[in-house]
């Protein structure tokens, strides 16, 4: 019986282990790819900012797409950069119903957004 208290306590200590160490894991790639989140709502807000104002709103199920090099040119964006690393990028406007989905892509050399297409 001692023998087996043993093993229940061990592998309850690996247990606690493996999830304290899946947290560990989880927390540093969030803050490592936060920092690419932030700069794919910023594409978000110079689209939103650009199609307003240019009035390039899709129609129904259509998807309005402008480069990111569009939005710098037209002052909408600063820049594409994270860590002085120059990403490529673009942003989409999709009409479903009668809410605009705006979404926000990148591609770095160490990051790219799910659903980017070249």
């Amino acid at each position: 019986m001692n023998k087996m208290k043993r093993m229940y306590v061990i592998w309850g200590l690996l247990v606690v282990g493996l999830f304290i160490l899946l947290t560990i894991f989880g927390l540093l790639y969030k803050k490592k790819t936060q920092v690419y989140k932030e700069l794919e709502s910023k594409l978000v807000v110079a689209e939103d900012r650009y199609v307003d104002e240019k009035f390039l709103y899709p129609e129904q199920n259509e998807i309005v797409k402008t480069k990111a090099s569009t939005l710098i040119d037209n002052g909408y964006l600063d820049s594409l950069e994270v860590n002085d690393e120059v990403c490529e990028g673009y942003a989409t406007v999709l009409k479903k119903g009668t809410v605009y989905d705006y979404k926000g892509y990148i591609k770095c050399a160490n990051y790219k957004t799910k659903g980017y297409q070249d």
